[in-house]
């Protein structure tokens, strides 16, 4: 936070000595421009649209260097990120945290395309990261968004809109950046986007296309001997010390390759049809995460397991407007299809002689060694995760001048994915069977498949009262009908009962339906102020587990304290649902030079999703309420002299009430959830010439601490937190730009090379109580980015 405060007061008196010096050429901005914005289904900007809202634009985006999803949401206020990497992060808005249940609690669209998942899978609450290259803009609203939106966002929806073909224009542009990392390699990017005109103001066609390699920076040792924990498995072992038998530095290293194709065909002035296709396939040579013991960047393994993960996914859709009269009548027909895999060694978890499996197998029984040729060897897990998503909208949105506007329409969705996990181990032998408490006989310690299936049905409309020329009522609601279906098999001496018993939960069958209304009312004071009010409802459904024993040895003793009704765990877990109430302010002063949004709320999170881990396995529950309250601001200003500041903070606080089954200490308070958030920028621009421009800025984004629920933690009796430390991050950029067409930036991104505590790493496998794995962000990179427009 002390370097946020910095710069915002340094801007005070960059400004003042800008002032006293020789003026610009000439002035960029009279006055702020405004983004334009569709969150509501029909055309607005964000200072007249009543919501609570960060809409970024494309230029925006690329005049900060920002080229991904999570370095936006790190500088928004609101946002929360539950982050194990690319393609591996969880969106959370206004506190509403994702740890529990298998579905978002926030809305991500490419496009009208939902890209998250309702349900299901280990997917179904993590968004794709794609590339944000030749984007018309990013909106990311706050709050329950259930009307125009559907479930899943509860906390807010993010709304990622691209560019469309121009069939009245050839024109193209080509991006190439260049940088290095400290204690990692040389990366690359390259883009570029071709707009063609194939029949003058009917046909065109625009493509994107992206090819990205960033090194890492996470070096991966193969320790040989490797130390053994002590003080009851809670002390990792010194395996700095310990001899390496190998290294691979930067393991983490990333190759992102993306495509993107848009044709529009407008037949008639009244009719544009335009299919789309997107492409993106991210390969990362390891998780970008090190061993919080002894704290280094690198991860130390008792064996040579790589742990690679890959992330592909294609988007087909077709959308379809005709412009009538009275309104406007569109189709938007979407089909994704994604799939995960990723490797994770287990072998030091397991083969921890004090908390791993193989003390347990210990029973009385010799045991031949630990990390030793003969001992119990390598164990690691391999998951592999298919979804895909049919969806269907058709929508009407009317025209005109009227004082009453309508959105209205019918939404469908087909949902399937499949949970692949497969475990495997060298020598089962120095293993327990928990089904039988004697030796394992099968290599196999946990092989699982979980298929998903959900089909969503939804009415809704939303309309908007002019009651006078300064106020409006705006009511809105959404009708929604889903069927879910869930199974789950699990083998293996490690399953719940033991290699020669699966685990079958049979076919869980879950069916609801409900409704999700907002109501909303603005009073226009002038054209440079507004105060609105809200109370809006969120929803998401609910979903199965798999099946736990409760007799035997370890099941009944692991069962007790739960004191579940029945006498045995639950099958399924309700739907969850928020009420929330905000207030908003949205003002331009200064003759609009500066903007001032503003907004506090109240949350009311009932049957809230919770993990719970009893005997550290994952099972979703409901618990009862959450209270979430807090607000957000935003400013703006031209300050003079060519100079811009931008500040935003955030500010959450959040509550789970304590239940008999979920007790969390050292608080309460929701997982992953940042109570401060906050957002500083500093702009300079001045031109040179009649032909050059000279632009500089500097960027700190600050996150307060979180509190993490990774394994073995979670909502269980008396279960812990993982503290994750607050971090602030400093970005600088300078940019010639040339009326050429061409523009050359010099940037160094984490100028202060603060290493981040982004999250404390969820293991597919046994937990450790010797050290965490601690997810972590790209140290500090410096580099050239060149851009040419044609």
């Amino acid at each position: 936070m002390t370097t946020l405060l910095c710069v915002t007061a340094a801007s005070f008196s960059l400004t003042a000595h800008a002032q006293s010096g020789p003026a610009p050429t000439t002035d960029k901005a009279k006055v702020l421009d405004e983004v334009v914005v569709t969150s509501q289904k029909r055309t607005s900007t964000v200072q007249k649209t009543p919501v609570s809202i960060t809409a970024v634009s494309g230029d925006d985006l690329q005049d900060r260097g920002i080229t991904n999803f999570t370095t936006l949401a790190q500088s928004t206020p609101g946002v929360s990120l539950k982050s194990e990497g690319p393609g591996q992060t969880e969106i959370e808005l206004r506190g509403m945290t994702s740890s529990g249940g298998n579905s978002p609690t926030v809305g991500f669209y490419l496009d009208d395309v939902p890209l998250t998942a309702p349900s299901g899978a280990q997917n179904g609450k993590v968004v794709i990261d794609p590339t944000l290259y030749d984007l018309s803009r990013v909106e990311i609203l706050r709050g329950p968004q259930g009307t125009l939106y559907g479930s899943g966002s509860m906390g807010g929806t993010v709304r990622l809109i691209t560019n469309q073909p121009d069939p009245t224009t050839f024109g193209g542009s080509v991006q190439s950046t260049l940088s290095g990392t400290d204690g990692g390699g040389f990366n690359h990017s390259d883009n570029v986007m071709l707009n063609i005109p194939l029949v003058k103001d009917t046909l065109a066609l625009r493509v994107v296309a992206t090819e990205a390699h960033t090194s890492g920076w996470i070096d991966r040792i193969v320790a040989n001997p490797f130390p053994l924990v002590s003080t009851n498995g809670a002390t990792r072992g010194d395996v700095e010390a310990a001899p390496i038998e190998k290294q691979y530095p930067g393991s983490n290293a990333q190759q992102l390759d993306g495509f993107r194709a848009t044709l529009l065909w407008k037949p008639t002035d009244r009719l544009s049809i335009t299919p789309s296709f997107f492409y993106q396939d991210s390969n990362q040579n390891g998780i970008s995460a090190y061993d919080s013991v002894p704290g280094t960047e690198a991860h130390y393994q008792p064996f040579d397991i790589a742990e690679p993960l890959s992330d592909r996914i294609s988007v087909f859709s077709l959308n379809v407007t005709y412009s009538f009269d009275a309104f406007d009548l569109t189709s938007s027909t979407a089909q994704w299809n994604r799939r995960s895999r990723q490797t994770e060694d287990a072998s030091e978890d397991f083969n921890n002689p004090d908390t791993g499996a193989t003390y347990a197998s210990n029973n009385g029984l010799p045991n031949p060694g630990y990390y030793g040729a003969t001992g119990s060897g390598v164990v690691y897990g391999h998951e592999n995760d298919p979804s895909s998503q049919f969806s269907e909208e058709l929508r009407f949105a009317s025209k005109g001048d009227g004082k009453l506007n309508e959105v209205g329409g019918i939404f469908f969705s087909n949902y399937s994915a499949t949970w692949n996990f497969n475990g495997t181990t060298d020598n089962p032998s120095t293993y327990m069977d928990l089904g039988t408490f004697a030796p394992a006989t099968t290599t196999h310690w946990f092989d699982a498949q979980s298929p998903t299936h959900m089909t969503q049905y939804a009415i809704f409309g939303d309309a908007t009262y002019d009651i006078t020329s300064q106020l409006k009522a705006d009511v809105g609601v959404r009708f929604y009908d889903y069927n879910y279906r869930f199974s789950s098999v699990i083998s293996g001496w490690g399953s719940a009962l033991g290699a020669a018993t699966p685990s079958d939960s049979g076919l869980i069958k879950q069916s609801g339906d409900g409704f999700n209304p907002k109501f909303n009312l603005s009073y226009q004071f002038d054209n440079d102020l507004m105060f609105y009010a809200t109370v809006a409802k969120g929803s998401r459904p609910g979903g199965g587990n798999a099946r736990y024993p409760t007799t035997g040895p370890y099941w009944s003793a692991v069962f007790a304290p739960y004191n579940f009704p029945g006498g045995k765990w639950p099958s399924s877990y309700r739907p969850d649902s928020v009420w929330s109430y905000e207030l908003g302010e949205k003002g331009k002063f200064f003759d609009r030079r500066l903007t001032v949004n503003a907004s506090v709320y109240y949350e009311n999170w009932s049957n809230i999703q919770l993990e719970a881990l009893p005997g550290d396995w994952a099972l979703n529950i409901n618990g009862k309420h959450a209270t979430i309250y807090g607000g957000e601001i935003e400013t703006r200003a031209i300050l003079g002299g060519g100079f811009e500041l931008a500040i935003s903070s955030g500010y959450t606080h959040s509550w789970v009430d304590p239940g008999s089954h979920w007790q969390i200490t050292p608080t309460h308070t929701l997982s992953d959830v940042a109570p401060e958030t906050g957002n500083a920028i500093l702009s300079y621009w001045r031109g040179l010439t009649d032909k050059y421009t000279f632009r500089a800025q500097v960027e700190n984004a600050y996150v307060s601490h979180r509190y993490s629920l990774a394994f073995p933690y979670g909502y269980s009796l008396n279960g812990e937190y993982i503290s994750l430390r607050s971090y602030d991050l400093t970005n600088a950029r300078v940019v010639i730009e040339s009326s050429d067409g061409w523009d050359a930036a010099l940037f160094v991104n984490n100028a202060f090379n603060k290493h981040a505590q982004l999250e404390s790493l969820f293991q597919e496998d046994l937990p450790s109580a010797a050290f965490n794995r601690i997810v972590t962000n790209q140290p500090r990179t410096v580099g050239v980015d060149l851009t040419y427009r044609f």
